[in-house]
């Protein structure tokens, strides 16, 4: 393993209850200190107090801030894929119209940025990724993309030649609209609700809508 490879990595995966929980409490603090400070200024030294144990233990577990930064985004992936397929599975049992359930999905995204938004920024952006992590980020997109047209395609009246490139757009859309507004609440001139109805009734535009022949 290359030293950069080892930098990315976590030196052990927590098994026993009590790994477990330092494990979470490093991770808690390093997204209150990268929230706080930034990246460059998140070092490991400030990530371990926040967490309140000891430099030496930050580094059984994890080697850099690099590594910690990794762990973080893969958490990221792992909570947005369960958020998809509850939001999915909500509608299915509710039975909502398309309208309401893109509603609920634009909500339900921007509250998952709003918790954090400066992060996904600072772990997209700056952060080192290693070739899983890119090779899993890819997956989750085309994943999500399966999750929603998963749903999408219950409405009669969407009309797409090809639901998952189609629902490919809505997440990649929904996705950097719903980050971008989190991550800077102070530049927004419209509330945050007209904003959820704003997306909504764009995407109910693109999905509802009859493409026009390009031949000729």
């Amino acid at each position: 393993m290359t030293a950069r490879k080892q930098r990315l990595n976590p030196r052990k995966q927590p098994i026993q209850n009590r790994s477990k929980v330092t494990v979470d409490a490093i991770l808690l603090a390093a997204t209150q200190v990268f929230e706080a400070h930034g990246y460059a200024a998140g070092t490991t030294n400030r990530i371990a107090s926040q967490a309140g144990v000891s430099i030496g233990t930050l580094y059984q577990y994890f080697p850099s801030k690099e590594a910690i930064a990794v762990a973080l985004l893969e958490r990221h992936i792992t909570d947005t894929d369960h958020r998809l397929h509850e939001w999915v599975g909500h509608m299915v049992v509710e039975r909502h119209g398309l309208c309401e359930a893109l509603h609920d999905y634009v909500a339900g995204m921007l509250e998952i940025h709003t918790r954090q938004p400066r992060l996904q920024h600072i772990l997209l952006e700056e952060t080192p990724l290693p070739e899983r992590v890119h090779q899993a980020l890819l997956e989750a997109e085309q994943n999500a993309a399966k999750t929603v047209a998963g749903l999408i395609r219950l409405y009669p009246e969407v009309r797409s030649s090809c639901l998952e490139h189609t629902c490919f757009v809505i997440f990649q859309t929904v996705e950097s609209l719903t980050h971008r507004y989190a991550a800077h609440p102070d530049d927004q001139f419209i509330p945050r609700t007209t904003f959820v109805d704003e997306v909504v009734k764009m995407l109910m535009a693109y999905l509802t809508c009859d493409m026009p022949s390009m031949a000729g």
